[in-house]
């Protein structure tokens, strides 16, 4: 199973991409529209804003990394170039039984 996480300008970009790579798909039934998994993908975690704790001083107003995170876990080999990251001690939480500081492998 492969690990990806990745960081987008915005939610809807990060959509788009990874519907564009496979990674799933909007489905309508019965009046009722959702994402589902496409291909070899296990989950898909909509992350979203991360707060960056090296500039927040007060929590009532955190102050966030840029972008809009998502982390997928998936059979394929995806490549999502310079939108894949590596927060090691930064990361927003533990995936796929990584520990929340640990590197995850390239």
């Amino acid at each position: 199973m492969n690990i990806y996480k990745t960081v987008f300008d915005t939610e809807q970009q990060g959509k788009d991409i990874l519907v564009s790579k496979g990674v799933w798909k909007e489905v309508t039934e019965d009046g009722v529209t959702s994402m589902q998994f496409t291909n070899g993908t296990a989950a898909v975690v909509n992350i979203g804003k991360v707060v960056d704790p090296t500039k927040t001083t007060d929590p009532e107003k955190p102050v966030f990394y840029p972008g809009w995170a998502y982390d997928i876990m998936s059979s394929d080999i995806l490549d999502f170039g310079t939108y894949e990251v590596y927060p090691a001690d930064e990361a927003a939480h533990s995936f796929y039984g990584y520990p929340r500081n640990a590197e995850v492998p390239k």
